[in-house]
Protein backbone atom coordinates (compact mmCIF):
# COMPACT_ATOMS: atom_id res chain seq x y z
CA UNK A 1 0.00 0.00 0.00
CA UNK A 2 1.00 3.62 -0.40
CA UNK A 3 2.85 5.59 2.22
CA UNK A 4 0.46 7.41 4.51
CA UNK A 5 -0.27 11.09 3.98
CA UNK A 6 -1.51 13.45 6.67
CA UNK A 7 -4.86 15.04 7.28
CA UNK A 8 -4.55 18.81 7.03
CA UNK A 9 -6.76 19.24 10.11
CA UNK A 10 -5.26 16.74 12.55
CA UNK A 11 -1.85 15.92 11.11
CA UNK A 12 -2.70 12.26 11.52
CA UNK A 13 -2.25 9.62 8.82
CA UNK A 14 -5.09 9.20 6.37
CA UNK A 15 -5.50 7.17 3.21
CA UNK A 16 -8.11 6.26 0.66
CA UNK A 17 -6.38 3.04 -0.31
CA UNK A 18 -3.96 2.25 2.48
CA UNK A 19 -4.58 0.11 5.55
CA UNK A 20 -6.84 1.30 8.36
CA UNK A 21 -5.03 3.30 11.02
CA UNK A 22 -5.69 3.47 14.74
CA UNK A 23 -8.12 6.04 16.04
CA UNK A 24 -9.86 6.24 12.68
CA UNK A 25 -13.39 6.75 13.94
CA UNK A 26 -12.39 9.45 16.40
CA UNK A 27 -10.35 11.26 13.74
CA UNK A 28 -13.27 11.21 11.31
CA UNK A 29 -15.52 12.74 13.95
CA UNK A 30 -12.98 15.48 14.72
CA UNK A 31 -12.19 16.28 11.13
CA UNK A 32 -15.80 16.48 9.95
CA UNK A 33 -16.11 17.72 6.41
CA UNK A 34 -12.47 18.83 6.17
CA UNK A 35 -11.32 15.26 6.75
CA UNK A 36 -13.65 13.70 4.18
CA UNK A 37 -10.67 12.08 2.47
CA UNK A 38 -9.72 10.28 5.69
CA UNK A 39 -11.73 7.17 5.02
CA UNK A 40 -11.15 3.44 5.44
CA UNK A 41 -9.83 1.08 2.83
CA UNK A 42 -13.46 0.47 1.91
CA UNK A 43 -13.55 3.73 -0.04
CA UNK A 44 -10.72 2.73 -2.33
CA UNK A 45 -12.14 -0.73 -2.79
CA UNK A 46 -15.68 0.45 -3.48
CA UNK A 47 -14.57 3.27 -5.77
CA UNK A 48 -12.50 0.79 -7.76
CA UNK A 49 -15.29 -1.74 -7.89
CA UNK A 50 -17.78 0.92 -9.01
CA UNK A 51 -15.56 2.20 -11.82
CA UNK A 52 -18.38 1.94 -14.35
CA UNK A 53 -19.95 5.26 -15.33
CA UNK A 54 -21.94 6.93 -12.56
CA UNK A 55 -25.08 6.90 -14.72
CA UNK A 56 -24.75 3.12 -15.10
CA UNK A 57 -24.28 2.69 -11.37
CA UNK A 58 -27.38 4.76 -10.64
CA UNK A 59 -29.34 2.60 -13.08
CA UNK A 60 -28.08 -0.46 -11.26
CA UNK A 61 -29.22 0.96 -7.92
CA UNK A 62 -32.66 1.39 -9.48
CA UNK A 63 -32.94 -2.38 -9.89
CA UNK A 64 -32.95 -2.59 -6.08
CA UNK A 65 -35.43 0.29 -5.84
CA UNK A 66 -38.61 -1.54 -6.70
CA UNK A 67 -40.81 1.21 -5.27
CA UNK A 68 -39.09 3.95 -7.27
CA UNK A 69 -38.44 6.16 -4.23
CA UNK A 70 -34.84 6.95 -5.13
CA UNK A 71 -33.81 5.65 -1.70
CA UNK A 72 -31.90 2.62 -0.48
CA UNK A 73 -31.81 1.56 3.16
CA UNK A 74 -28.57 1.54 5.09
CA UNK A 75 -28.84 -2.26 5.43
CA UNK A 76 -29.40 -2.81 1.68
CA UNK A 77 -26.65 -0.37 0.77
CA UNK A 78 -24.22 -2.14 3.11
CA UNK A 79 -25.09 -5.50 1.54
CA UNK A 80 -24.69 -4.06 -1.96
CA UNK A 81 -21.26 -2.60 -1.15
CA UNK A 82 -20.08 -5.95 0.15
CA UNK A 83 -21.39 -7.60 -3.00
CA UNK A 84 -19.35 -5.15 -5.08
CA UNK A 85 -16.25 -5.46 -2.91
CA UNK A 86 -16.25 -8.79 -1.05
CA UNK A 87 -12.88 -8.06 0.58
CA UNK A 88 -14.37 -5.10 2.45
CA UNK A 89 -15.30 -5.93 6.06
CA UNK A 90 -18.56 -5.04 7.79
CA UNK A 91 -16.63 -2.60 9.99
CA UNK A 92 -15.19 -0.88 6.91
CA UNK A 93 -18.68 -0.50 5.45
CA UNK A 94 -20.05 0.92 8.70
CA UNK A 95 -17.22 3.47 8.85
CA UNK A 96 -17.80 4.39 5.21
CA UNK A 97 -21.51 5.00 5.79
CA UNK A 98 -20.78 6.92 8.98
CA UNK A 99 -18.37 9.14 7.05
CA UNK A 100 -21.06 9.74 4.43
CA UNK A 101 -23.45 10.73 7.20
CA UNK A 102 -20.88 13.19 8.57
CA UNK A 103 -20.92 14.87 5.15
CA UNK A 104 -24.70 15.31 5.41
CA UNK A 105 -25.55 12.35 3.20
CA UNK A 106 -28.61 10.81 4.86
CA UNK A 107 -27.34 8.12 7.21
CA UNK A 108 -30.40 5.82 7.26
CA UNK A 109 -32.33 5.90 3.99
CA UNK A 110 -29.70 6.95 1.45
CA UNK A 111 -30.71 8.76 -1.70
CA UNK A 112 -28.49 6.67 -3.93
CA UNK A 113 -27.79 9.42 -6.45
CA UNK A 114 -26.45 11.58 -3.60
CA UNK A 115 -24.38 8.69 -2.25
CA UNK A 116 -22.81 7.91 -5.63
CA UNK A 117 -22.09 11.60 -6.16
CA UNK A 118 -20.46 11.83 -2.72
CA UNK A 119 -18.42 8.68 -3.30
CA UNK A 120 -17.12 9.95 -6.63
CA UNK A 121 -16.36 13.57 -5.73
CA UNK A 122 -13.08 13.75 -3.84
CA UNK A 123 -12.33 16.84 -1.77
CA UNK A 124 -8.93 17.73 -3.22
CA UNK A 125 -6.49 17.07 -6.02
CA UNK A 126 -4.32 14.75 -3.95
CA UNK A 127 -7.30 12.60 -3.03
CA UNK A 128 -8.52 12.70 -6.62
CA UNK A 129 -5.18 11.37 -7.84
CA UNK A 130 -5.20 8.62 -5.22
CA UNK A 131 -8.69 7.56 -6.22
CA UNK A 132 -7.80 7.60 -9.90
CA UNK A 133 -4.70 5.48 -9.34
CA UNK A 134 -6.58 3.00 -7.16
CA UNK A 135 -9.30 2.68 -9.79
CA UNK A 136 -6.68 2.04 -12.48
CA UNK A 137 -4.97 -0.54 -10.27
CA UNK A 138 -8.20 -2.44 -9.71
CA UNK A 139 -9.32 -2.06 -13.31
CA UNK A 140 -12.80 -1.90 -14.77
CA UNK A 141 -13.72 -5.55 -14.62
CA UNK A 142 -15.45 -5.70 -11.22
CA UNK A 143 -17.52 -2.60 -11.91
CA UNK A 144 -18.42 -3.92 -15.35
CA UNK A 145 -19.37 -7.28 -13.85
CA UNK A 146 -21.69 -5.54 -11.41
CA UNK A 147 -23.22 -3.36 -14.12
CA UNK A 148 -23.67 -6.34 -16.44
CA UNK A 149 -25.42 -8.29 -13.65
CA UNK A 150 -27.72 -5.35 -12.94
CA UNK A 151 -28.68 -5.11 -16.61
CA UNK A 152 -29.21 -8.85 -16.89
CA UNK A 153 -31.62 -9.15 -13.93
CA UNK A 154 -34.01 -6.89 -15.83
CA UNK A 155 -34.34 -9.64 -18.47
CA UNK A 156 -33.61 -12.93 -16.71
CA UNK A 157 -34.24 -14.58 -13.31
CA UNK A 158 -31.90 -13.18 -10.69
CA UNK A 159 -30.82 -16.60 -9.47
CA UNK A 160 -29.69 -17.60 -12.98
CA UNK A 161 -27.91 -14.29 -13.50
CA UNK A 162 -26.07 -14.61 -10.19
CA UNK A 163 -24.98 -18.14 -11.02
CA UNK A 164 -23.80 -17.15 -14.50
CA UNK A 165 -21.76 -14.14 -13.42
CA UNK A 166 -20.61 -15.94 -10.28
CA UNK A 167 -18.97 -18.51 -12.54
CA UNK A 168 -17.47 -15.71 -14.63
CA UNK A 169 -16.03 -14.06 -11.50
CA UNK A 170 -14.65 -17.34 -10.18
CA UNK A 171 -12.89 -18.04 -13.47
CA UNK A 172 -11.42 -14.55 -13.79
CA UNK A 173 -10.18 -14.48 -10.19
CA UNK A 174 -8.48 -17.87 -10.47
CA UNK A 175 -4.72 -18.28 -10.68
CA UNK A 176 -5.17 -20.52 -13.71
CA UNK A 177 -6.68 -17.61 -15.66
CA UNK A 178 -3.85 -15.24 -14.68
CA UNK A 179 -1.22 -17.81 -15.65
CA UNK A 180 -2.96 -18.47 -18.97
CA UNK A 181 -3.15 -14.77 -19.86
CA UNK A 182 0.51 -14.27 -19.05
CA UNK A 183 1.73 -17.32 -20.96
CA UNK A 184 -0.60 -17.11 -23.95
CA UNK A 185 -0.91 -13.37 -24.47
CA UNK A 186 1.39 -11.15 -22.42
CA UNK A 187 4.61 -13.03 -23.15
CA UNK A 188 3.66 -13.15 -26.83
CA UNK A 189 3.21 -9.39 -27.28
CA UNK A 190 6.06 -8.34 -24.97
CA UNK A 191 8.42 -8.00 -27.91
CA UNK A 192 11.57 -7.06 -25.98
CA UNK A 193 10.73 -9.33 -23.00
CA UNK A 194 11.21 -6.56 -20.45
CA UNK A 195 8.01 -7.36 -18.53
CA UNK A 196 6.19 -4.32 -19.93
CA UNK A 197 3.91 -3.78 -22.92
CA UNK A 198 3.02 -0.56 -24.68
CA UNK A 199 -0.30 0.76 -25.93
CA UNK A 200 0.68 -0.16 -29.48
CA UNK A 201 1.41 -3.75 -28.42
CA UNK A 202 -1.95 -4.10 -26.66
CA UNK A 203 -4.16 -2.37 -29.25
CA UNK A 204 -4.83 -5.46 -31.35
CA UNK A 205 -6.05 -7.54 -28.39
CA UNK A 206 -8.41 -4.78 -27.24
CA UNK A 207 -9.72 -4.19 -30.76
CA UNK A 208 -10.34 -7.90 -31.44
CA UNK A 209 -12.13 -8.34 -28.10
CA UNK A 210 -14.40 -5.34 -28.62
CA UNK A 211 -15.11 -6.47 -32.18
CA UNK A 212 -16.03 -9.90 -30.80
CA UNK A 213 -18.50 -8.24 -28.43
CA UNK A 214 -20.03 -6.31 -31.34
CA UNK A 215 -20.29 -9.42 -33.52
CA UNK A 216 -21.90 -11.53 -30.79
CA UNK A 217 -24.40 -8.80 -29.96
CA UNK A 218 -25.22 -8.35 -33.64
CA UNK A 219 -24.08 -4.75 -34.15
CA UNK A 220 -20.90 -5.76 -36.05
CA UNK A 221 -19.51 -2.30 -35.35
CA UNK A 222 -15.78 -1.69 -35.49
CA UNK A 223 -14.46 -0.33 -32.17
CA UNK A 224 -13.25 3.25 -32.41
CA UNK A 225 -9.76 4.35 -31.45
CA UNK A 226 -11.31 6.28 -28.58
CA UNK A 227 -12.91 3.10 -27.20
CA UNK A 228 -9.65 1.20 -27.51
CA UNK A 229 -7.66 3.98 -25.88
CA UNK A 230 -10.20 4.35 -23.05
CA UNK A 231 -9.95 0.64 -22.20
CA UNK A 232 -6.16 0.88 -22.07
CA UNK A 233 -6.05 4.12 -20.09
CA UNK A 234 -8.45 2.79 -17.46
CA UNK A 235 -5.86 0.10 -16.57
CA UNK A 236 -2.70 2.16 -17.09
CA UNK A 237 -1.18 2.63 -13.62
CA UNK A 238 1.98 4.31 -12.40
CA UNK A 239 3.50 0.94 -11.48
CA UNK A 240 5.78 0.92 -14.54
CA UNK A 241 4.90 4.39 -15.84
CA UNK A 242 2.05 5.80 -17.89
CA UNK A 243 1.72 4.31 -21.34
CA UNK A 244 3.11 0.96 -20.18
CA UNK A 245 1.57 -2.10 -18.54
CA UNK A 246 3.13 -4.79 -16.41
CA UNK A 247 1.50 -8.20 -16.25
CA UNK A 248 -0.91 -7.39 -13.37
CA UNK A 249 -2.41 -4.40 -15.20
CA UNK A 250 -2.62 -6.42 -18.39
CA UNK A 251 -4.44 -9.28 -16.66
CA UNK A 252 -7.03 -6.83 -15.28
CA UNK A 253 -7.50 -5.38 -18.76
CA UNK A 254 -8.14 -8.86 -20.15
CA UNK A 255 -10.55 -9.57 -17.28
CA UNK A 256 -12.53 -6.48 -18.27
CA UNK A 257 -12.64 -7.57 -21.90
CA UNK A 258 -13.74 -11.06 -20.86
CA UNK A 259 -16.62 -9.61 -18.83
CA UNK A 260 -17.75 -7.65 -21.89
CA UNK A 261 -17.65 -10.83 -23.98
CA UNK A 262 -19.41 -12.87 -21.27
CA UNK A 263 -22.28 -10.37 -21.14
CA UNK A 264 -22.65 -10.39 -24.92
CA UNK A 265 -22.61 -14.21 -25.00
CA UNK A 266 -25.04 -14.59 -22.10
CA UNK A 267 -28.22 -15.04 -24.22
CA UNK A 268 -26.57 -18.01 -25.93
CA UNK A 269 -25.86 -19.80 -22.66
CA UNK A 270 -28.02 -22.88 -22.05
CA UNK A 271 -29.43 -21.29 -18.89
CA UNK A 272 -30.94 -18.43 -20.89
CA UNK A 273 -31.80 -19.96 -24.25
CA UNK A 274 -35.51 -20.51 -24.61
CA UNK A 275 -35.03 -23.45 -26.99
CA UNK A 276 -33.12 -25.54 -24.44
Amino acid sequence: SRAAVNCSSTGRPRGVCGPLVSGHRQAVARCGKRCRGYLPEAVGAVRGAMQAEVATIVEAFKTWDESGTGLISRKDLAELIQTLAPDVSEQDVEELLTAAGADEVSANDFRYEDFVSWLWNPSGEEERQEIDEEARRRGLWEGELFAASARAVQRYPKVDVNEYFGEVRSRLEGQEFSDHVKASFFDGIDADHDGKVTYQEVTTIIAKSLRCVADISGSHAHPSQDEIRAAFDAHDTLAVGRGLMAVDEFVNLVRYLQVRIAEAAMPMSRAFRKDC
